[in-house]
C-alpha cells in the first residue's frame, strides 16, 4: 500500500502541518493535520480524491529523486526557517521507506529536483487552502 506523508515544520512559530496520502481501493484520503504548542485545538481534516483525480499528484511524487533534491540542498542551517520532509513508502514492494528533509527549500532552477518537490507538494497543499 503507497503512503505519501508531508511533514511542513515551522518550529520558531510552533506550527508542524502534516499531510498523509494513502492508497485505497475506492478514492484516495488525504488527511491535513496541524499540530505544535500554538495549534493543539486545530481538528484534522481529511479529502477524498477518486483514483483520476489523484493521478496528476501521484505522477508528480512519482517522477521525484529524493537523492537529487538532497544534494541541491546545501549543508546550511538556521534558526529562522522551515522544514520540509516527505516520506513515501510502500510495504508491498519491500523498498519500504524513501524520505528526503530540507531546510528551507526554495524553486530556484538552479535546483530543478526541489523545485519539482515542491510543485509535488503545493499541490496536496492547495487541497486544504482556504479560498
Amino acid at each position: 500500500m503507497l503512503t505519501i506523508t508531508i511533514k511542513k515544520e515551522v518550529s520558531y512559530m510552533g506550527c508542524t502541518d502534516i499531510y498523509t496520502i494513502e492508497h485505497g481501493e475506492k478514492s484516495i484520503p488525504i488527511t491535513h493535520k496541524v499540530s505544535g504548542f500554538m495549534h493543539k485545538k486545530v481538528k484534522p481534516e481529511t479529502k477524498r480524491l477518486s483514483h483520476t483525480d489523484f493521478s496528476p499528484i501521484y505522477d508528480a511524487f512519482n517522477d521525484l529523486d529524493f537523492t537529487k533534491a538532497w544534494k541541491e540542498s546545501g549543508d546550511f542551517v538556521g534558526c529562522d526557517g522551515w522544514t520540509l520532509k516527505c516520506t513515501i513508502s510502500n510495504e508491498v514492494s519491500e523498498i519500504s521507506e524513501i524520505a528526503v528533509k530540507l531546510w528551507c527549500p526554495e524553486k530556484h532552477q538552479s535546483k530543478p529536483e526541489t523545485t519539482k518537490l515542491l510543485e509535488a507538494c503545493e499541490k496536496v497543499f492547495s487541497l486544504f487552502e482556504e479560498n
